[in-house]
């Protein structure tokens, strides 16, 4: 691994997409090398946010969407920008360790055919790092190399390192899905394209779940990420595979989740029970061709 720190900076743009993150974001780039080339995208028309941050810190380009434009609309405006030939896609709550970003550019530097490299990612109530996985449930899962390394076809990441290469002949990522699913979209185009999708168990991130955005729209936050869950868990096995494979793939969770709505609904935890019918309502929309329409009303 003798890539040179400079090297590093020169070839790696770090995007961080921001949506109401004004409590985590100073602390995110604080964690970042002030060398490396950082685009905040911020969801909103707020303007003083990103006016300050780029007054307070070196090497950072801010684009403000004007609204509420979704995960994937967001990044790929990042990407456009990038003049670099990688891109690091950075959750706001997501903290790499030191040699983290080295170690992921080692890997798809090297690595035939590699797209996409993501770290593993620790979570405060998780011991381990299971949150991958294959589209054909048949196979078993394939061995980490000498180098710790794993091959995999899908990878929840919250760090994400993209050679923008591949995005010549797959394209960006789908803006037709505002949440949820874009990634598994994305990678799945990249296996479609012979490419391919690296964990680096070597390198480490940690992530602050749930503090994205300020902790007093969690409620709202929960409800727009289940509608979109099921909006795009439908769409995303329709597009790829056909109607009848995407309702099969659906049915058990629209059970389990109205059977949990149903649940907290007779404990009188309304709350609770409208998170688990978000999924089932964007699902319905997803079933009928609607647009990933739904919103959190945030103020």
């Amino acid at each position: 691994m003798n890539e040179s720190a400079e090297n590093l900076f020169d070839q790696i743009t770090i995007v961080i997409v921001t949506f109401k993150s004004d409590k985590i974001i100073e602390k995110c780039i604080s964690n970042l090398d002030e060398k490396f080339k950082k685009v905040i995208v911020e969801n909103s028309n707020n303007t003083e946010l990103t006016k300050y941050l780029k007054t307070k810190y070196k090497n950072l380009e801010c684009i403000n969407i004007g609204y509420d434009a979704g995960y994937g609309f967001a990044l790929n405006r990042g990407i456009e920008v990038s003049r670099t030939r990688y891109v690091l896609c950075l959750n706001p709550d997501t903290f790499p360790e030191k040699n983290c970003i080295k170690l992921i550019y080692w890997t798809i530097k090297n690595y035939l055919d590699a797209a996409m490299v993501v770290p593993i990612t620790i979570r405060k109530h998780s011991k381990e790092f299971d949150d991958y996985g294959y589209f054909d449930l048949k196979i078993n899962e394939e061995e980490k190399d000498t180098n710790n390394v794993l091959r995999v076809d899908w990878v929840n990441g919250n760090i994400v390192l993209l050679d923008k290469n591949v995005t010549k002949d797959i394209g960006l990522y789908d803006e037709n899905i505002f949440l949820q699913w874009e990634e598994r979209d994305f990678q799945k185009r990249i296996l479609n394209y012979k490419k391919k999708v690296f964990i680096n168990f070597n390198a480490v991130s940690h992530h602050l779940e749930g503090q994205s955005h300020d902790p007093k729209f969690n409620y709202q936050m929960k409800c727009e990420v289940s509608w979109h869950h099921g909006w795009s868990k439908f769409y995303f096995y329709k597009k790829h595979y056909d109607f009848k494979n995407a309702c099969l793939n659906c049915c058990k969770d629209i059970f389990v989740y109205s059977l949990k709505s149903l649940a907290w609904l007779l404990l009188f935890k309304w709350k609770k029970a409208n998170i688990y019918r978000m999924f089932v309502l964007g699902f319905i929309f997803s079933l009928f061709n609607k647009k990933a329409s739904y919103r959190a009303k945030i103020d």
